[in-house]
């Protein structure tokens, strides 16, 4: 395998990293690496990057930025009279970092490693590799934004010191390698452009999520979207013009917000001044001034929604802010005083490396690719799952739905959990299993990610169904089904894009099921197993016991005793125990089939 690049997909901006004689090196795609993640028509020219960028105010109609927050769903996007999905615009974006990037480096790009926020749901991550896919790209792994930045912060610190590294793509001389003196933990703190998240990671030979948590709809268009309010009221004061829904004048005054957005980082006010806001009858003009002040208390309730998810990241982790060694920021938010200043208030500032907001992620992604393709790294990264992985069931009381837990958020992932189900009815013909992510108990509070059914045997009530739920290694979800003892098994990888729609009866948890820790999953196995045989066996004999005497009833009799001897002497009278399973499960549906018949020739006789 060859080079494997690591690319930052960001909502606001994008960028390209590979490793060069084991440091990574931003490409400098657009003339610094950070690429607009934006995409305009001009004329019949599909336009990328720094040039979309420089269309997207005077032309939104015909341009679209921020899709990074439509991954994942079923929106179409209007270009030129040509409908697109999210995938598309950002395999475009994909595309052109690659191919600006092979004429730089003079080699074809075809493996990339592409970053997504922790918090991304399974239908997002997928879209993201979809997105991959149809930019002609490899994708060899999805890693998590903060999980990336550690794992650039980590190699630089434990390769070369802890120097600023801000610089720390540029070529030059080196500091001296740090020793380790053990292990650390670290809060990554990823406030971009379109999403928040936030990791607990513990620091050392390998590099340990520990918990993640964030918001996919909280980041910098959403500070941005204040200032324009509040241009928006003003122009309607003053003019008496609602410009709220006119998107001309929006898009203008979105570029002109996130311009005083960036400089109140630097300075403590900013003056707006715009004569050409696009208006229905000509164009209006704004005049203000906007303190640094004033907009941190606009923005102040974000800011505190994103120190609440730290909290929680630090409770899941069972760590005390005293515990935390390291705060990384990353993400061009963090450059707002009022988020080092609320950060500092609970880790002290003496605890937060220099680390460049942009480009960390990139880096990370980078160092992830040489990982896989054997560069020598000396690095090990274990992440976790995003988000609780359930199976709606029925209540014990048959009173309602709900969503029972076979993987917790926050399980190293890769990870394979099962959980026993029983059917709800005699004969049931088919189990309906519906995937959620989410915390909630209750479907309805949580993402369904994908249903699909499994064929049923006929069997009694409450015959057991194995569930087992996998996360790989890029946090998408895998499920397996099995009726056990009845050879029914069904197996999807599930598309949560387009979930299958079939209505059927479901599954109802069978009461006193474990929790499948892992210490305890081969006993768990062992005993599933032992419980569908007996139930096999004992259903067999109720349907001795019914059956008058005669030659079938003595058939029956004489393969359940095989299969019995079978399962004692381990298969060794002979016969497969399978295909005795098999030979008996076919005598009993003979026999339940003759019992419809007679059954439905009864009720027409009444």
């Amino acid at each position: 395998m060859g080079k494997i690049y690591g690319i930052d997909l960001g909502t606001t901006n994008s960028c390209i990293s590979v490793l060069q004689e084991g440091r990574p090196h931003i490409i400098p795609v657009d003339g610094n690496g950070i690429v607009p993640s934006v995409v305009s028509l001009d004329g019949t020219n599909l336009l990328v990057g720094r040039k979309a960028w420089n269309r997207a105010a005077a032309f939104p109609e015909q341009t679209i930025r921020s899709v990074k927050r439509l991954m994942g769903t079923m929106e179409k996007l209007t270009l030129g009279g040509k409908e697109y999905e999210p995938e598309d615009i950002s395999a475009m974006i994909l595309r052109y970092l690659c191919d600006e990037a092979h004429k730089i480096e003079g080699r074809e790009i075809e493996n990339v490693v592409i970053t997504v926020p922790a918090y991304f749901s399974d239908a997002q991550r997928r879209a993201t590799m979809e997105a991959g896919k149809r930019a002609g790209l490899a994708v060899e792994r999805i890693i998590n934004e903060p999980t990336a930045a550690a794992l650039f912060y980590d190699h630089v610190f434990a390769s070369y010191g802890e120097p600023d590294l801000k610089n720390s793509s540029a070529k030059g001389s080196r500091p001296a390698p740090s020793q380790r003196t053990g292990e650390e933990y670290a809060l990554v703190y990823d406030l971009g452009g379109g999403t928040f998240d936030v990791s607990v990671l513990r620091m050392g030979e390998i590099i340990e999520v520990l918990a993640s948590t964030g918001d996919t709809h909280l980041g910098g268009d959403d500070f941005d979207k204040r200032i324009v309010t509040r241009i928006l009221r003003q122009i309607k004061e003053k003019d008496g013009l609602d410009l709220e829904d006119h998107v001309p004048a929006v898009a203008r005054l979105n570029a002109v917000a996130e311009k005083a957005k960036i400089s109140l980082s630097e300075k403590a006010s900013v003056r707006i001044e715009e004569t050409h806001i696009p208006a229905p009858k000509g164009n209006c003009t704004v005049s203000m001034e906007l303190s640094r002040e004033e907009f941190e208390s606009m923005t102040e309730d974000f800011v505190d929604r994103t120190v609440a998810s730290v909290e929680k990241a630090m409770e899941e982790a069972q760590l005390s802010a005293e515990k935390i060694g390291k705060v990384l920021l990353v993400g061009g938010m963090t450059r707002m005083p009022v988020i080092a200043a609320r950060l500092e208030k609970i880790f002290g500032s003496a605890r937060m490396p220099v680390v460049d907001p942009d480009l960390s992620v990139a880096n990370g992604a980078a160092i992830q690719g040489g990982i896989i393709s054997g560069e020598n790294c000396e690095q090990i990264l274990v992440d976790v799952t995003p988000h609780t992985l359930s199976l709606e069931s029925i209540s014990f009381d048959f009173e309602r739905l709900e969503c029972a837990p076979i993987i917790p958020r926050n399980t190293q992932i890769p990870v394979t959990r099962a959980r026993t189900f029983g059917t709800v009815s005699y004969h049931q013909k088919a189990a309906e299993l519906k995937v959620y992510q989410g915390e909630s108990h209750f479907p309805e509070d949580n993402t369904l990610i994908g249903e699909t059914y499994l064929e049923l045997a006929p069997a009694e009530a409450h015959c057991p169904i194995v569930v087992e739920y996998s996360y790989d290694l890029n946090g998408i979800v895998h499920m397996v089904a099995e009726q056990k003892g009845y050879s029914r098994k069904t197996e999807v990888r599930i598309d949560s894009r387009n979930p299958q729609l079939f209505s059927s009866q479901g599954l109802k948890e069978i009461e006193g099921d474990t929790e499948n820790e892992d210490e305890e999953e081969i006993e768990v196995e062992v005993e599933e197993g032992a419980n569908a045989i007996n139930f096999v066996t004992q259903h067999a004999r109720n349907m001795l016991s019914k059956m008058p005497a005669g030659e079938k009833k003595d058939v029956l009799a004489e393969t359940l005793a095989r299969y019995e001897r079978a399962l004692l002497d381990d298969g060794d009278d002979g016969n497969n125990v399978d295909e005795i399973e098999d030979e008996l499960l076919s005598l009993m549906e003979e026999e339940i089939e003759v019992a419809d018949e007679d059954a439905d020739d009864n009720a027409d006789e009444e």
